[in-house]
C-alpha cells in the first residue's frame, strides 16, 4: 500500500508540471509573497512548496477525503471534475493543503488553517480540534498580532468591486446561518456548508474543501450538486448575479446533508427501541 501510495505521488507530481502556471502561483505563492489577507504561517511554508507538489498534494488530498467517506468511483470523478477543484488547480491555489490538513486533525490544523474562509467552521465538529485551533490563533496573535483583522477589512465595498467573483453574504447572512451552524454541530462538513454562507470572503473555488462530502450522498444528489458547482460559471452570460449560484451550491450541499443525517440518525419515534418500550393501548 505505501508502494503504491509513492507511485500515486510520484504519478501526480510530474503531472503537476504539465499544468500551466496558475495566476495566483505566479504572482504570489510561487515567488514567496501572499496576498495581504493570508494567514502569516503561510510565508513559513511556502519555502517546502513547488507547483508540481501542490497539485500533487490537492488531488490525493481529495481522494482521500472522498474514501474515507467511502466515494465510489464515480464520486471521485464528480469531486476532481468540479469547478471548484479545476479552478483551485489552474489557479495555483493552497486549498487542497487545507484539506489535508482536515484530514490530519487535530495535528493539521496548521494546514486546515492556511485558508480559514470555510475551515475555521470545521473547527468547532469537536473539543479537540477547537482546542488545536484555539492554540495556534493564540500563539499566532502572539506573533504576528491582530492578523485576523486583515480578512474582515478585505471585505468592503471596494474588494466586492474589483472581485466580482466574491459571493459572501456577510453580515446579512447571520440571523439566517446561525440555527444552521447549531443544526451542524458534531459534522465538519455540514459546519463549512453552512458557514459558508457565514464567511466574509468567499470565492467559489473554496469549495474544493466541501466536494469530498458528496460521497455521503446519494447518486441524485451528487450529480445536481455536481452540477450546481458549475453554474457560477453562467456569470460570463448573465453578469455577476451568475456567480452567486454558488451560495446555492452550498445551501444545497447543506440541506442534502441535513436530510442523510436525519435518516441515519432517526427521531425516538421511529426507533424500534422506543417502539418496544412505548405503552400499549388498553383494552375498552
Amino acid at each position: 500500500m505505501i508502494v503504491g501510495g509513492i507511485i500515486i505521488f510520484i504519478v501526480l507530481y510530474i503531472l503537476g508540471s504539465f499544468i500551466p502556471t496558475g495566476f495566483d502561483w505566479q504572482i504570489f505563492f510561487g515567488v514567496g509573497r501572499a496576498p495581504a489577507f493570508c494567514v502569516p504561517w503561510v510565508h513559513w511554508i511556502l519555502p517546502f512548496l513547488n507547483g508540481s507538489l501542490v497539485v500533487a498534494i490537492t488531488i490525493i488530498a481529495l481522494g482521500w477525503a472522498t474514501w474515507k467517506r467511502k466515494g465510489s468511483p464515480l464520486t471521485l470523478f464528480f469531486v476532481l471534475a468540479s469547478l471548484p477543484t479545476l479552478w483551485t488547480l489552474f489557479l495555483g491555489q493552497l486549498d487542497g493543503l487545507a484539506l489535508l490538513g482536515l484530514l490530519l486533525m487535530p495535528f493539521g490544523v496548521p494546514l486546515a488553517l492556511l485558508k480559514p474562509q470555510l475551515t475555521t467552521f470545521a473547527m468547532f465538529k469537536n473539543r479537540k480540534w477547537f482546542i488545536a485551533a484555539a492554540i495556534l490563533g493564540i500563539i499566532s496573535i502572539a506573533i504576528w498580532g491582530w492578523w485576523p483583522l486583515n480578512l474582515i477589512a478585505r471585505a468592503g465595498s471596494e474588494w466586492k468591486e474589483i472581485q466580482p467573483q466574491d459571493i459572501s453574504l456577510f453580515p446579512w447572512s447571520i440571523p439566517f446561518v446561525l440555527p444552521l451552524l447549531w443544526l451542524s454541530r458534531g459534522d465538519d462538513d455540514m459546519l463549512m456548508s453552512a458557514g459558508s454562507l457565514l464567511t466574509p470572503l468567499l470565492i467559489p473555488y473554496y469549495f474544493i474543501v466541501l466536494m469530498p462530502s458528496l460521497a455521503r450522498l446519494s447518486m441524485r444528489w451528487q450529480i445536481a450538486l455536481w452540477i450546481l458547482s458549475w453554474l457560477p460559471l453562467s456569470a460570463n452570460w448573465i453578469g455577476p448575479l451568475g456567480w452567486r449560484f454558488g451560495n446555492l451550491f452550498s445551501l444545497a450541499l447543506w440541506f442534502a446533508l441535513w436530510i442523510q443525517k436525519r435518516e441515519q440518525d432517526p427521531s425516538p419515534q421511529n426507533d424500534p427501541r422506543h417502539q418496544r418500550n412505548a405503552p400499549t393501548d388498553l383494552p375498552t
